[in-house]
């Protein structure tokens, strides 16, 4: 057994000095982007664009602009770009063999006319079909070609490009009027500058007129409102803090100004490469270092572009599996960059980076969450020690994230009502409960699909500009409300005789609103007996299933009497369904009494037949004298017919966590009788009984039936 704890420790501490390393590194990024925040808004401020664009110093571009079934927002972004305060530029758009109708928006709205292909193909694309121009935008060129994936596409625009610089926009992407201008703010400056890239922000809940984002909001639901944090941690201080270091390797695919020259030097974009962006970047490093060509490719973060980002599960789920995917290839295919001292900082600091940092990064946390719960069932582990994982894995992280908001506020504060703010806050602080977890398991899917050669897009849908979605949040943003809701009413009683004539008694209810998706909030009021005192608790709490397979649970409660009870409460619990019949997961909960803090971590697991369900419980708590118990319990319930069920629950163990005055040396015997009215399907009755041992050293056992039976 110690040869074991001490493996168990070892493992542990190697997590946690990996996640220790890694979010100071992220902190040092934090540090370095604040006067780079400071030197680019003074640059910005200073120039006179008016006067700039009427300039002969601006250099022409060229605006690539690959579009596969974008016809919700393809009419909207092409009329943003061609309205661009910028004096000399074209806009080449390619759609990729569309299966919908962004052909024929884009004939409807531009008044297209064919032409003859009259350009070489210097890269070699998938056939062209056709080449249009617009009479009524001459700056506008429509190439309809078979379809071959984005970086096919992006290769025939830069084909049929005509100026020395390119620039990647996304058709889901929406460009501010001066963002080219302020993009080519390097170039003027007389800097060897191969490519820059700008700011990505989420346009979902914006409002958007004339294919322009006139008001900034934060989205009120959950999953965007999430990735709005996480673009401007990834922007304001990750990109921003590689311009210190030299080592930018991402250029974002939505929004990046290239010279033409060096990306044809190489080939162009790499089609077998599903994060064509990073790919291109990378390759143009290795070129750049190789012929000994002096360069920089900064980040600038006043040129913004908008775009809409997933509002499901689904599809969030295939985008960023598809970019870790994308990430383990490039690190694979590049990997003689690792440690090379031929590419300086590239090679020695931003490609260990990304490989030991941002690629294992999942399996590392996956690593770290099975270690410290088994060692924490097992006793392997303190409890101390799985606090001080979650603070530096979790609690590290959170912190930055907060801090990116604040850099957000005081620098180009794009969000002006306090609203925004807190929700940016609110969502900063919810990111590593359930959403960050969800992101381990998508991009360790990512290392199975890259073994399994798998070599897929995965489509996008979207809702399309100028439409901002409302939702309701309910339990604190938990329980999402929709069509097909259902209100259930829940009321019970119970009545324990114990030694001393010191009976306990309990009468409850809940009322609970669910929806047809499974999301669901609740109400709990409980007015319980202990000792001849009364005292009176509620709790709201709620569950939301990000996906299919997973529960994520919250709930918080508070006392008006706590003289026997907690003070207030707090519950969280996260579950996955991992097989066609078992699910397992982990719960947490804390209670605040008068003479201190209790804190539970609870790992369970639950396996059923067609009739019959089992679910294993470990409790290990900590109370206010720091004092680690443990027990277990196992609970075994069967389905007698459709409309009746018997249960049966066993356990043993400490359960010091009962503190004050809740247990004391007390044997028990309990009668518990519930009625349950569920507007699905109607009243349900429930009966239990149950005998406890409980001695004087706090060492609980029993055993308990119980029947539920339908009406």
């Amino acid at each position: 057994m110690s040869v074991l704890t001490s493996i168990v420790g070892t493992t542990d501490l190697t997590i946690l000095v990996y996640f220790l390393v890694l979010n100071s590194f992220y902190a040092v990024l934090l540090v370095l982007s604040i006067p780079e925040i400071w030197e680019q808004t003074r640059l910005a401020e200073d120039e006179d664009f008016q006067r700039l664009m009427q300039s002969d110093a601006l250099p022409p571009i060229t605006m690539l602009v690959p579009a596969y079934n974008e016809s919700a927002t393809i009419e909207a972004s092409v009329t943003a770009i061609l309205t661009l305060e910028y004096r000399n530029y074209e806009v080449v758009v390619v759609n990729d063999g569309s299966n919908d109708d962004t052909m024929e928006q884009l004939r409807h709205a531009f008044d297209l006319y064919e032409i003859p292909r009259v350009y070489p193909e210097t890269i070699a694309t998938k056939p062209l079909r056709a080449l249009y121009r617009s009479r009524s935008r001459s700056r506008l060129l429509v190439l309809d070609k078979e379809n071959g994936g984005k970086a096919d596409s992006l290769n025939a625009a830069i084909n049929a490009s005509r100026f020395p610089l390119v620039i990647a926009i996304d058709a889901d992407t929406l460009i501010e009027p001066d963002a080219l201008l302020r993009l080519t703010r390097p170039f003027l400056l007389g800097r060897k500058i191969a490519a820059v890239g700008g700011t990505v922000r989420v346009a979902n809940n914006c409002t958007v007129k004339d294919g322009r984002v006139t008001d900034a909001r934060v989205p009120v639901r959950i999953l965007p409102g999430i990735q709005v944090v996480e673009y401007l941690r990834a922007f304001l201080f990750g990109r921003l803090g590689w311009n210190r270091l030299g080592g930018n390797l991402i250029i974002s695919g939505a929004f990046g100004l290239f010279r033409k020259e060096y990306v044809m030097a190489i080939g162009g974009y790499r089609t077998t490469s599903i994060v064509e962006d990073l790919d291109l970047v990378v390759r143009l490093h290795r070129y750049l270092r190789a012929h000994r060509i002096q360069y920089e490719m900064p980040f600038i973060p006043d040129p913004v572009a908008w775009t809409e980002v997933p509002e499901s599960t689904k599809v969030l789920s295939r985008q960023r599996e598809r970019w870790h995917r994308g990430l383990i290839s490039a690190m694979w295919h590049y990997k003689t960059m690792l440690f090379n001292p031929r590419y300086g900082g590239i090679g020695f600091l931003a490609m260990p980076f990304y490989a030991f940092g941002e690629m294992l990064a999942p399996v590392v946390e996956l690593l770290g969450y099975v270690i410290t719960l088994l060692g924490l069932a097992f006793g392997l582990v303190n409890v101390s020690f799985a606090l001080l994982f979650v603070l530096v894995a979790w609690g590290y992280g959170m912190l930055l994230s907060i801090w990116a908001v604040v850099l957000e506020e005081v620098s180009f504060r794009r969000y002006r009502r306090l609203v925004d703010l807190f929700r940016l806050l609110l969502f900063a602080s919810l990111e590593n409960f359930g959403y960050r977890q969800c992101t381990v398991w998508w991009r360790l899917k990512a290392f199975a699909n890259a073994a399994k050669g798998v070599h897929v897009w995965g489509d996008m849908a979207r809702k399309g500009f100028g439409k901002p979605s409302v939702a309701a949040l309910i339990a604190l943003c938990l329980a999402t409300p929709c069509v097909g809701q259902g209100l259930r009413v829940a009321a019970w009683s119970s009545y324990e005789t114990v030694e001393n004539s010191q009976n306990w008694s309990t009468l409850g209810a809940q009322l609970t609103l669910a929806s047809a998706r499974g999301h669901a909030g609740w109400l709990v009021g409980e007015l319980v007996g202990r000792f001849g005192a009364t005292d009176l608790t509620e709790r709201i709490g709620g569950v939301v299933h990000p996906t299919p397979r997973l529960w994520l649970t919250a709930e918080a409660g508070t006392s008006r009497q706590p003289t026997f009870s907690p003070k207030n409460t707090w519950e969280t619990d996260v579950s996955a369904l991992i097989a066609a019949r078992l699910s397992a997961g982990v719960g947490y909960r804390r209670w605040n009494y008068a003479v201190g803090p209790v804190d539970i971590w609870i790992p369970h697991v639950t396996t059923e037949t067609s009739k019959m369900s089992w679910t294993m419980r470990v409790l290990v708590s900590r109370n206010p004298s720091r004092r680690t118990d443990a027990a277990a319990t196992l609970r075994v319930a069967r389905a007698l017919s459709r409309r009746t069920t018997i249960s049966l629950l066993g356990g043993g163990g400490r359960e010091s966590y009962l503190v004050g005055g809740a247990v004391r040396s007390l044997k028990t015997a309990t009668g518990v009788a519930g009625m349950r009215y569920n507007a699905g399907s109607g009243v349900t009755l429930r009966f239990d009984a149950s005998v406890i041992h409980s001695s004087p050293i706090l060492s609980r056992g029993g055993i308990a039936i119980g029947v539920e039976r339908g009406l």
